[in-house]
Parts: structure tokens; C-alpha cells; sequence
């Protein structure tokens, strides 16, 4: 299904298909569900300033289901997630960050 820093095909639409390492986690958690129909991935931002392991996950309302701007060590991504039932979708994440340690949030909108 998968490649190691890549997803595409099925679920997974858009022109990019590399994904953060921490993405990569945060989605494999919520692909196989039915109410997600789509993921896309956004472009990766690297070259960051080290976060010092503070590895975290903002998710955002979005026009047919939520965004995710996911922030690893040294680099961050957007991912959009078109789902039907948007507040399980935001639950299992938060499970799932819990999980890794990882900081999950909740924005407002996109320029937090």
C-alpha cells in the first residue's frame, strides 16, 4: 500500500505524496476508516529550527472535513482530510498523539 515516506493511491489524492514522518503516523491511524474519503497531502516545510523533540498536531475545521498542520522536528505539513464524521476523525488523532507523546490542538483557523 505504502512506501516508506509516501503515501498514494485509494484514499490519498493530491499531486504530493511524501509525507513528514509524524503525518505519516497521524493519517495510517485514520485511512482505514470508511468516513474518511480522502487525504491529501500539502507541501512540507523544512529546514525548520529544532523543535526539541516538542512534536505536535493542530487540527483545523476545514469545508469537508479538517486540516492538520502536523510539526516534527525540523519540518511541518499541512494535510487536508475530507470525512463525514469530522469529531470521531479529531478523536482517534487526539488518541493517537496521546499515544506518541505528541502535542495535540485544537486552532481556530490556519494563521495560529
Amino acid at each position: 500500500m505504502s512506501n516508506k515516506g509516501h503515501r498514494s493511491g485509494g484514499k490519498f489524492g493530491g499531486s504530493h505524496t511524501s509525507m513528514i514522518p509524524l503525518a505519516e503516523v497521524l493519517v495510517d491511524s485514520i485511512v482505514k476508516y470508511s468516513y474518511v474519503s480522502k487525504i491529501s497531502a500539502g507541501y512540507i516545510k523544512a529546514g525548520l529550527s529544532p523543535s526539541n523533540g516538542n512534536r505536535q498536531v493542530k487540527v483545523y475545521d476545514a469545508k469537508g472535513g479538517i486540516r492538520l498542520r502536523v510539526r516534527d522536528n525540523t519540518s511541518r505539513q499541512d494535510i487536508l482530510v475530507c470525512t463525514g464524521n469530522a469529531l470521531e476523525t479529531k478523536r482517534i488523532l487526539c488518541e493517537t498523539a496521546t499515544d506518541k507523546r505528541v502535542n495535540f490542538r485544537l486552532g481556530e483557523n490556519a494563521d495560529e
